[in-house]
């Protein structure tokens, strides 16, 4: 396995952790929030777990809190450009950079999570039409608890972050470990990382990654918690000159009606 070298405990100088996030595509970033914070969050999350006020809960174990922003308004918000991730997602994206959604979840129990990508239209998008865009689009994950070799985990397949994934396998995935997606991720070379609560992990979304957690808590310790959220790059962004504003047709046709091609 390989080592988890694109940290921030061992890269110390900013514009080396760009480089490094730049070349493997992921960055492990050490105190991202205080302590105090990561109890906040765990306690409401443990909260609406405890009252099912959940939005997703899947085979694999992962529960998933969807309306935070609206529900959590001061304690969400707080975490939207945070000045923790703001140097890495400022120097990838720019103006660009526009949140496109806030999850959060709970493992109750041990599960292994699906191999996926975030984001599967990266590859697509140059074949496309004439002069169709790449965006790239940046994970920003705040661990709420202690993954450590024993209990938990974060794995990315290496060398994957510039390179294209074979067009055989490139729109499959899903749960079933036979899918030749699944299997051909887990033949690849392969880095672990371990976050730490309090630690973020930011990455490209195009990344093929695989969350885990290895173990059952106790009744004393929380449930495996993480808050995760997904920019993207949007080139149109508000304040750009242009003759007119696109506020009256999202507001008649709602945001997907303004893509007039999605479907053709």
């Amino acid at each position: 396995m390989g080592e988890p070298i694109a940290d921030t405990a061992e890269i110390k100088n900013l514009e080396l952790q760009l480089d490094a996030l730049d070349q493997h595509g992921y960055l492990l970033v050490r105190g991202a929030l205080d302590l105090e914070t990561v109890e906040v969050w765990r306690e409401c999350l443990t909260r609406k777990y405890k009252h099912k006020e959940w939005d997703i809960s899947n085979e694999v174990g992962n529960v998933a809190f969807d309306h935070l922003l609206e529900q959590e308004p001061e304690l969400a918000r707080a975490l939207v450009g945070h000045d923790s991730v703001a140097p890495y997602l400022k120097a990838m994206l720019g103006r660009q950079c526009q949140l496109r959604s806030f999850r959060a979840h709970i493992n109750p129990g041990a599960y292994t999570q699906e191999w996926h990508k975030d984001f599967g239209y990266y590859w697509d998008a140059p074949d496309e039409a004439r002069h169709a865009l790449r965006p790239l689009c940046i994970n920003t994950t705040f661990y709420l608890t202690d993954n450590t070799p024993e209990t938990g985990r974060l794995t990315f397949i290496d060398n994957f972050c510039h390179n294209a994934l074979p067009e055989e396998i490139r729109h499959l995935g899903g749960y079933n470990s036979d899918n030749p997606f699944y299997q051909w991720c887990e033949k690849q070379q392969q880095t672990h990382l371990y976050p730490l609560a309090g630690d973020a992990v930011v990455f490209f979304s195009h990344i093929p990654h695989q969350g885990a957690k290895l173990t059952q808590e106790d009744d004393n310790t929380p449930l495996r918690s993480n808050v995760v959220l997904h920019y993207q790059q949007t080139p149109m962004f508000p304040g750009i000159s242009f003759v007119s504003s696109p506020l009256p047709a999202i507001a008649a046709l709602g945001y997907n009606g303004t893509f007039p091609f999605v479907d053709s």
